[in-house]
């Protein structure tokens, strides 16, 4: 880490023209969270899990065309892994660490880790801090995928930033689909806009399959489910999936608190975004039979949903005793 070469002026760069102190502040979360990852695949500190959400999308598929994420989600990657452990070594791996011009310390707060950065980039030692979250398995089996070259990634020093292992991009883009069916944040519009209007970097969607999947996720959501060790927990009300109130104009008094502008620079409006999810996800509408059936979120049609879900691609979930 030595050779790391990071001042105040490679920031400045890297930060979106006009963002302001907000977009500073995730540039240099951005590079922090670079070196960290880059030290944890060399420590083999992420063989027990799989990068996911909106901070993955940025780094592994959109880069500049991405928004600034600054938590980092994580899946387990493997099906019967008992996520304590597993969440326990990394945060032990990250505690204390000192990467370059960065300091990073794990803190518990009500349940959830913080990942506080420590740097002086501004003369004064700043600390800025970001969640790290670890959720159940992928349903599809984990992708390998390296990072989309920025300039900053020269100041890193000889070592190469790695391919790391990811949620599939449709899995990815079901679980945003889900949870916009209960609530609506910008980020995750943000997302699916991008992906749906950059197909040279997103490559072309499997609507099918995010369609199928979004479906069952939210079918999980409401009912939870078994299989292998795993226990992928209800969390939410049981929502049915109806594809008229998702496609539905959401640009009136329909966001949640969080603020729009700093996903990216130039921020997008509601309307932007209201209008770019109803044109490019109108196949959400287009449920085949089973589908309808499970939109329903009802626990009376687990037969049928764990049957769906034993037949998702590469059958990654069948054959571990599914309930």
């Amino acid at each position: 880490m030595s050779q790391v070469a990071i001042n105040p002026g490679h920031i400045a760069r890297h930060t979106p023209a006009g963002s302001g102190a907000q977009g500073r502040d995730a540039a240099i979360v951005d590079i922090a969270q670079d070196l960290l990852l880059r030290h944890l695949h060399e420590q083999s500190a992420l063989e027990a899990v799989v990068f996911k959400g909106g901070t993955a999308l940025r780094k592994l598929y959109a880069g500049t065309a991405g928004r600034f994420s600054l938590d980092l989600d994580f899946g387990l990657a493997r099906i019967g892994d008992d996520p304590d452990d597993v969440l326990t070594e990394l945060v032990s791996a990250i505690d204390g660490l000192s990467l370059g011009p960065f300091t990073y310390e794990m803190t518990e707060r009500r349940g959830k880790w913080i990942l506080v950065y420590d740097h002086s980039f501004g003369g004064a030692p700043v600390s800025l801090a970001s969640k790290l979250d670890l959720s159940p398995p992928p349903w599809l089996p984990p992708a390998r995928r390296g990072w989309v070259p920025l300039p900053v990634h020269q100041r890193y020093g000889d070592t190469p930033l790695p391919k790391i292992s990811i949620v599939p991009l449709a899995e990815n883009l079901a679980e945003k689909i889900a949870r916009l069916n209960r609530t609506t944040p910008a980020r995750d519009m943000y997302d699916l806009r991008w992906a749906a209007t950059h197909p040279s970097a997103a490559g072309p969607l499997d609507r099918a399959l995010i369609r199928r999947m979004a479906v069952l996720k939210t079918w999980v959501d409401a009912n939870g489910l078994h299989g292998g060790g795993t226990f992928w927990k209800p969390g939410h009300e049981g929502l049915a999936f109806d594809a008229r109130h998702w496609l539905r104009d959401r640009s009136h008094g329909d966001f949640d608190v969080e603020d729009i502008g700093a996903l990216a620079v130039p921020a997008p409006t509601p309307t932007e975004l209201s209008d770019a999810i109803r044109a490019h996800f109108r196949f959400l509408a287009d449920l085949d039979d089973d589908e309808q059936v499970i939109a329903r979120a009802r626990e009376q049609d687990r037969p049928l949903a764990l049957r769906l879900l034993s037949e998702l691609p590469s059958g990654r979930l069948n054959g571990i005793g599914l309930y």
